[in-house]
């Protein structure tokens, strides 16, 4: 009797183990240049950036602040009320949100009362602002129209009261330096 021979040789089922070997590879050499890419983009990135910071100008107080851009509601002409006084209201919350550090900006007007009957400001000067706020609230959402002096003498109200709590806020830190 004689063997049985195989004219070809048997034939593999399944996945070639050396092709897994070679997309793994592959696979592990496009990671490896992507992360070189953004490890050399990271790098450059923070090599253009200035190592002196003192460069860059002092921010502004808020008082300062708050006057300039009164200063610039005043010169511009009242074309549209309802963004006067969308423009009026976020100069105030900006000058009390950065002065006590409060989110002023994101409250709303609701909120920010309740935040402004918290801080530590003169009684007339909360029931003011909140007064303002109620009335200025029609103006913006509901469309009433108020009249030009109307939005004008608004206006010089909310920079007297800025004026108000900076002397204030002065008075308070002079306390708080005689008192240390």
């Amino acid at each position: 009797m004689q063997d049985i021979h195989d004219i070809r040789p048997p034939v593999q089922v399944g996945f070639d183990p050396m092709l897994i070997k070679i997309i793994l590879m592959v696979l592990a050499g496009i990671i490896v240049l992507a992360l070189l890419f953004f490890l050399i983009k990271k790098y450059l990135k923070k090599s253009k950036q200035p190592k002196d910071l003192k460069y860059l100008p002092e921010p502004m107080a808020p008082y300062e602040a708050a006057l300039k851009a009164l200063d610039l509601l005043f010169q511009r002409e009242i074309a549209n009320p309802r963004l006067f006084y969308f423009d009026l209201t976020a100069v105030l919350r900006q000058y009390i949100g950065r002065s006590f550090n409060i989110n002023a900006i994101e409250m709303t007007s609701q909120e920010f009362i309740k935040h402004l009957n918290r801080l530590d400001l003169d009684k007339g000067v909360k029931k003011d602002i909140s007064k303002f706020f109620k009335l200025s609230d029609p103006f913006k959402y509901a469309g009433i129209v108020p009249g030009k002096d109307r939005a004008k003498e608004d206006l010089l109200f909310i920079k007297e009261k800025i004026h108000q709590i900076e002397k204030d806020l002065i008075e308070l830190r002079e306390k708080e330096e005689e008192t240390r």
